[in-house]
C-alpha cells in the first residue's frame, strides 16, 4: 500500500487546498452574515421577532465562522511562504 503526499511538507498537507477553503469559508459567511444583518436592522418590521431573534444569532456565529476562515486562509499562504 502506497501513500499518496500532496505536498513536500512531512505532514502531507496540501495547502493550497487549506488557502481555499478558507477563502470559501470567509466569502460565504461574509454573504449570509450580510443577509443576517439585513434581517436584523433595515428590514426588521417585515420579519417576526423570532426571525430577528434567530438572524442577531446568526450574525454572532457567521462572524466567528468568518474568523475561522481567515485564519484556515492566513495559514496556507503562510505555508507555502506566500505573503499575508
Amino acid at each position: 500500500m502506497t501513500t499518496k503526499i500532496l505536498s513536500t511538507n512531512p505532514q502531507g498537507i496540501d495547502f493550497k487546498k487549506v488557502t481555499q477553503v478558507g477563502g470559501v469559508l470567509m466569502f460565504l459567511s461574509a454573504i449570509m452574515m450580510a443577509g443576517s444583518l439585513l434581517v436584523s436592522f433595515p428590514f426588521a418590521d417585515a420579519f417576526s421577532i423570532i426571525h430577528q431573534t434567530i438572524a442577531h444569532i446568526m450574525t454572532i456565529v457567521l462572524a466567528g465562522v468568518f474568523k475561522v476562515g481567515y485564519v484556515t486562509y492566513i495559514v496556507g499562504r503562510y505555508e507555502r511562504k506566500l505573503p499575508c
